[in-house]
């Protein structure tokens, strides 16, 4: 989509936004998997990106990088190919991944050869890591269902990994959150009153949360979540409200830019995923929370 409300009105001021706060921004294609960077519409990584964002963050005491091609591909690996029989399950694997970093064989003459681990992020110099928003970003879904791919509005990923996925929605919809959310659920596969499997699990191995906005109104829930516990954020700390709202050229700020400067900021965004994503047990239940 390149025109009409949604795009003009809610897709467009968040990307945006996210240029003015150093994200990266690529425009998908439906027809080209490449422009994203990917061989088929079947990855879900940027590849290209990961690779060089390990090789570049992960150094070795003379502040060298250190992964030949072999380790690279070992942590590449297993981001990729996290087994799970179910989404909840497999992002946690892949959470923890994420968060931990993977080992790898040492080297020679440093440290006894003994085994390094290696880092997925920079998370302690978000310049380092490369942050990349990718609209329109197609990806097939498994064999035999209906829909065949599906189509996030906007897909955000830290070093290639997507961590975030943003549903936009026209505010002239009835009732556009519901609509939002309920997509989303769709992609994920989570929508349980469904029969049968729809959507990409895949996309949201890695997923750390989820977004459904319409501009002024806009909420964010986790893998799992149910329309109610979608909520909003309502801060942009550490960065004040009027310095945000200035930035834009405003006087206040809607529900959507104050959750795009409070979550989405490069800093803010690997604080929350490295200090308040919450795995717990709710009646029996495993369930993923943000906390703040």
């Amino acid at each position: 989509m390149s025109s009409g409300p949604e795009y003009t009105y809610v897709e467009q001021p968040f990307i945006d936004q996210l240029v003015s706060m150093g994200w990266k921004w690529t425009t998908g294609n439906l027809d080209s998997p490449s422009v994203t960077g990917r061989e088929s519409f079947r990855e879900v990584l940027l590849i290209d990106d990961l690779k060089k964002a390990l090789r570049r963050i992960n150094l070795n005491n003379q502040g060298n990088p250190w992964l030949d091609d072999t380790r690279i591909a070992t942590a590449v690996s297993a981001v990729e190919r996290i087994s799970a029989p179910k989404l909840m399950e497999a992002n946690q694997v892949a959470t923890e991944v994420l968060l931990k970093g993977v080992p790898v064989e040492g080297l020679e003459g440093w440290d006894g050869g003994r085994t390094r681990t290696v880092s997925f992020f920079d998370w302690n110099h978000p310049e380092n890591n490369t942050f990349r928003a990718i609209d329109q970003f197609k990806v097939e879904e498994p064999g035999g269902q209906t829909h065949k791919h599906i189509i996030p509005d906007l897909v955000l990923f830290v070093n290639g990994i997507p961590l975030v996925v943003v549903e936009c929605k026209s505010p002239y919809l009835t009732d556009p959150l519901a609509e939002g959310i309920e997509q989303l659920q769709r992609y994920a596969n989570q929508r349980y009153w469904v029969d049968g499997n729809e959507g990409c699990e895949r996309l949201f191995h890695t997923n750390q949360f989820m977004v459904t906005t319409c501009f002024e109104q806009a909420r964010v829930g986790t893998i799992g979540a149910l329309a109610h516990h979608f909520m909003e954020w309502k801060d942009t700390a550490p960065v004040p409200k009027k310095e945000v709202a200035a930035a834009l050229g405003k006087d206040g700020l809607s529900r959507q830019e104050t959750l795009i400067a409070g979550m989405l900021r490069p800093e803010n965004l690997l604080d929350i995923v490295r200090h308040f994503i919450l795995f717990k047990i709710d009646n029996g239940k495993t369930i993923k929370v943000v906390t703040r």
